[in-house]
């Protein structure tokens, strides 16, 4: 490998990690750049300025103070020589300014939403991404789920950005459990959706989400309704957002917890379909039990002749 296609492959991983960082990923998740590379005056400066400096920040201090202590550590220990080698005035003085404002995690830390960014799995230049207030840490009384965004609605993006626009482009999309409406932010700020409602049984959560598509500038697209599976009021909840539109697409990901709860999600999709013959289905989940993905397969099939792609 010549020296340029090794400098080349760097800048990727350097990019990685920036995005895994913005991601608020388990920092023993990150892999930090080669210690060579990140020593350089030039990559520490992009580094400040792309991962530390002002808005690029993660609104999470401790977070942000974990990962930019590693970082010190790793280039302490790669640097041999200091009259030839030094860790920025920038880094270590935006580590000195961390550690002065650094205190304990509070319980209004851990219940405090913070912005989490999602980039696009694309290498080139300014990226599409999504940003999402999440409080990952914190569950509510009743065991909700939905302060954070889980992996099978990273896939389920990921496909839809990838392979699935055409599901998206110009259509009317419902989400169901939709959390803090990732996905559906995702159809209406890149893929193209004209319209899109987010649904959740909780309305605290959908108040964030709510939030999430005025901070991603879609809140003109994108809207939020409460809607219970297996509730006899879907006209009613869909009438609230817009009487008008003509659903194309539901979108669900990682709603297959419990087989008890297969009964309302099938009735709420068969009202679905009853009022838009044409509508399709694209759920994603984690497959934690082999015995629910089958059990939720059987109940798809002995309730719906419509297709659900899973």
């Amino acid at each position: 490998m010549s020296h340029e296609q090794q400098l080349q492959g760097d800048q990727l991983q350097l990019e990685i990690f920036r995005r895994k960082y913005l991601q608020m990923l388990d920092p023993d998740e990150i892999a930090y750049p080669m210690e060579w590379f990140i020593k350089l005056p030039a990559i520490q400066k992009w580094i400040y300025e792309n991962m530390f400096n002002g808005k690029n920040v993660p609104n999470y201090l401790p977070y942000a103070f974990r990962i930019l202590k590693k970082l010190l550590f790793i280039l302490e220990a790669a640097i041999e020589d200091p009259e030839e080698d030094e860790i920025s005035d920038d880094l270590a003085n935006c580590f000195a300014e961390m550690l002065a404002k650094r205190s304990s995690d509070s319980i209004e830390s851990i219940q405090e939403k913070r912005p989490v960014t999602y980039t696009a799995p694309v290498l080139y230049s300014d990226p599409p991404t999504v940003t999402i207030f999440e409080a990952p840490n914190l569950l509510s009384s009743n065991g909700d789920t939905g302060n954070r965004t889980w992996d099978a609605a990273l896939f389920l993006a990921t496909f839809l950005f990838a392979d699935g626009r055409h599901f998206v482009e110009n259509k009317s999309v419902l989400e169901l459990g939709a959390g803090l409406g990732f996905v559906s932010v995702l159809c209406g700020k890149h893929l193209g959706a004209k319209h899109v409602v987010v649904t959740d049984a909780s309305e605290a959560v959908l108040n964030t989400a709510q939030q999430n598509a005025k901070l991603n500038e879609v809140d003109g697209i994108v809207k939020t309704a409460v809607l219970e599976w297996g509730s006899s009021n879907i006209d009613q909840v869909l009438q609230s957002v817009d009487e008008m539109v003509s659903y194309d697409l539901v979108l669900g990901s990682d709603m297959l917890y419990e087989p008890r709860d297969f009964p309302a999600l099938m009735s709420t999709l068969q009202d679905l379909f009853c009022r838009f013959p044409k509508i399709k289905v694209l759920i994603s989940s984690a497959i934690r039990r082999e015995e629910t993905l089958e059990s939720f397969l059987d109940a798809c099939s002995m309730s719906t002749s419509q297709p659900v792609y899973f």
